[in-house]
């Protein structure tokens, strides 16, 4: 199923024993938290996901396969990231003037939300349990022509857990006849009050209303071009973002 952009990233935060915290201080009161249009939102979330496979060989041939537990990683953009956030997400604690890292790993969950190609429906890619690491930064001057931003960069290494049935990642869709957007993020954020609405979410749509439908060249390559829904709505004003 191809998928448009990002729409939304969400975080929530748990403890050793896998407690979700909800408190000022380490947590997210509400138990998870969107990465909104306030923070300039989420620019890239990338998505690698491997498994390798043991063969099993008798009588000459490859006569069947072990299968491997999947390993997955977000690698993560975020326009502007709280100062805060960006604290209890690596389990930073405050020391005299400034904060520092501990020897003691801090556990995310994260839902990254995106679209499909006929923006009414949305693929959520999900990690229950995740080890957050940032990136770093590269700090390079401004100049005449250019004001140079370092965005910030984390890095979130699925591991197994029970909210994803002992796996490191999970996928959902809204096509999904039973899907339930509040029940995911229950699954997920257990007790969250972020999300509220028992249904699907409300459909997206692109800056212009329209709906993208892929179109395949003669070559061998193919290309995507935009075509008008009938009936469509008013397109979102510029700067604005489909509702949840």
């Amino acid at each position: 199923m191809a998928t448009v952009g990002i729409d939304r990233v969400y975080l929530g935060l748990f403890d050793q024993n896998g407690n979700i915290l909800t408190d000022e201080t380490t947590g997210f009161t509400t138990g998870c938290i969107e990465i909104t249009d306030d923070m300039l939102g989420t620019n890239a979330v990338n998505v690698q996901i491997s498994k390798t496979n043991d063969e099993v060989d008798g009588n000459n041939k490859e006569v069947s396969m072990i299968k491997s537990l999947p390993t997955c990683q977000f690698d993560v953009t975020f326009n502007n990231l709280p100062f805060d956030i960006q604290n209890k997400l690596l389990g930073r604690v405050k020391t005299g003037a400034g904060y520092v890292d501990t020897m003691v790993n801090t556990y995310a969950g994260i839902i990254a939300r995106t679209s499909a190609l006929n923006y009414k429906d949305y693929i959520y890619y999900i990690m229950g349990k995740s080890v957050p690491t940032p990136k770093g930064r590269n700090m390079q001057t401004n100049t005449s022509k250019k004001t140079n931003v370092a965005t910030d960069e984390f890095s979130f290494e699925g591991l197994a857990c029970s909210r994803t049935n002992g796996m490191p990642y999970m996928l959902a869709a809204t096509t999904m006849e039973d899907f339930s957007e509040k029940a995911l993020f229950d699954q997920i954020f257990p007790n969250q009050t972020l999300i509220t609405n028992t249904g699907k979410p409300e459909a997206a749509e692109n800056h212009s209303g329209e709906t993208i439908v892929p179109v395949t060249g003669s070559g061998s390559s193919s290309s995507v071009e935009t075509a008008t829904n009938s009936g469509a709505s008013a397109s979102p004003s510029a700067g604005t973002t489909p509702k949840q």
